[in-house]
């Protein structure tokens, strides 16, 4: 009976745990994340109903939205959300003045809202107040404010529904700022359109475009991200690339002058595997899977550990596990400046981590305090499935681990005990742990374990642990 219970006090955590992030996508100032297990969670600010929870009430910690299991991808905006199902069907919830949730009506959603009744939907993306979808066809789909053609259409009038742009059946990725957009091929060919106030649109010049627009003739594009009046990208060869408005040094080099017009290589190493654009501040991930960022840094939102404005390309921190950051992209609203806090998801899937402005809870770590440096506390209580988990958010990183690890929590771990069980059950390390704790564990056959802290109360969290 023993065995039984002990097997089952295992079993547990350890599909709980299996529950990994597996996409973060930072609105204005609200997130929207992903589990592998098919649920959708939010928090942040809530006043349009952008949480989808049916409330208008902001949340600080990560919150599940409804009961589903089938959510395949997300995207958050200024004050909406869009969301596709394992099924195909696309949701949007959120403010809806310019009908950019696709609804036909302008009227605001706080819960998840199916958007017409097609289930061909792959993807979604959500600019300040445009979206757009793409469908298993590679057709690109529009709909909500366009008064700069931000929608691709030929047009400047919002449309309240989805709508085509143009013809085509080739669209692999797109990506959608302030007041522009950006687009992949799956020919490697980049186009954009919409507002070009400050060359964001590449193409050499300062017009408008109301539809899509090649920028210039290379077939080895792999990423964009469009910021607020400026983009980002990253070709195959691993090269990052910038164009568009530079008063914060977001073109990721102050040399570049106030604005660029077309694609300027800032950074001659190519060694880059991923890029992302806030509103006025933006990261690339090198392929040793380091963090580097530039640009504005009012709220902390670069995670330097300062506010000061960032120039030029410099390391977050010395972490080497950085695999996926998403950064706000926002606007000016009533001389507010919107979108600027991270969100970043490490590769053990197990941390997300947060930074900047966080006055609407929308860092996710339980507080409303601004954070200069990234906690990687975000949504920790979701990932141990115990129920009765630590109310304290607490970290224990670096997962997996070469043998040393470490304890560390915002509130006092005094009295709680560190217990590092194998799969089959046996203890094999038992310590007590103090406010933050470096743990030596290289005396430890590298496997897969069960960690667990105990609080003084009896609440328990518990994880799995990779030692290498």
């Amino acid at each position: 009976m023993k065995k039984s219970l002990l097997f089952l006090i295992l079993f547990l955590p350890l599909t709980g745990i299996a529950q990994q992030w597996t996409k973060v996508d930072a609105g204005s100032e609200f997130t929207l994340a992903l589990k592998s297990d098919g649920t959708l969670w939010a928090w942040g600010f809530n006043g349009n109903g952008q949480l989808g929870l049916g409330t208008t009430t902001a949340q600080s910690s990560p919150t599940q939205i409804g009961t589903a299991t089938d959510w395949q991808d997300v995207a958050a905006g200024a004050f909406h959300s869009l969301a596709v199902k394992a099924d195909g069907t696309l949701w949007s919830w959120g403010l809806n003045g310019q009908g950019q949730l696709g609804l036909g009506t302008m009227t605001q959603e706080t819960s998840p809202t199916q958007v017409g009744t097609a289930t061909n939907w792959k993807s979604v993306e959500a600019g300040f107040i445009h979206s757009f979808a793409i469908k298993n066809d590679n057709s690109l789909w529009s709909w909500g404010w366009n008064m700069f053609g931000q929608l691709g259409l030929g047009l400047t009038s919002d449309i309240s529904t989805p709508a085509q742009v143009g013809t085509d059946t080739d669209w692999d990725m797109v990506t959608a700022g302030g007041v522009h957009s950006a687009a992949i091929k799956t020919n490697g060919t980049l186009w954009t359109w919409g507002s070009n106030a400050n060359g964001q649109l590449g193409l050499g010049n300062t017009t408008d475009a109301t539809s899509p627009q090649q920028v210039g003739a290379l077939t080895d594009w792999k990423m964009v991200s469009a910021g607020f009046e400026y983009c980002l990208a990253l070709q195959n060869d691993k090269s990052v690339w910038s164009w568009g408005f530079n008063g914060n040094s977001q073109l990721g080099d102050d040399g570049l002058g106030a604005q660029q017009t077309a694609p300027v290589n800032f950074d001659q190493t190519k060694d880059w595997k991923a890029v992302e654009a806030g509103a006025s501040f933006g990261f690339a991930i090198k392929d040793d899977n380091r963090l580097f960022g530039w640009g504005s840094n009012l709220q902390g939102q670069l995670g330097t550990g300062g506010a000061t404005q960032e120039d030029n390309i410099v390391q977050i921190g010395m972490d080497t596990d950085w695999d996926l950051i998403s950064a706000a992209d926002g606007a000016i609203v009533n001389n507010s400046v919107l979108g600027q806090h991270t969100l970043g998801l490490k590769i053990a899937r197990n941390a997300m981590c947060g930074s900047g402005a966080n006055y609407q809870g929308q860092v996710g770590d339980g507080t409303t305090s601004a954070l200069s440096t990234f906690s990687c506390s975000v949504g920790i209580l979701n990932v141990g499935l115990s129920t009765n988990s630590l109310q304290e958010a607490i970290e224990v990183f670096p997962n997996p681990s070469t043998g040393l690890i470490r304890i560390q929590s915002q509130q006092s771990l005094i009295k709680h005990v560190l217990t590092i069980f194998s799969m089959s059950g046996k203890k094999v390390r038992e310590l007590p742990i103090e406010q933050q704790r470096n743990i030596d564990l290289s005396d430890i056959r590298p496997g897969v374990y069960l960690l667990t802290i105990e609080g003084s109360r009896g609440e328990v969290k518990r994880q799995k642990l990779i030692l290498e």
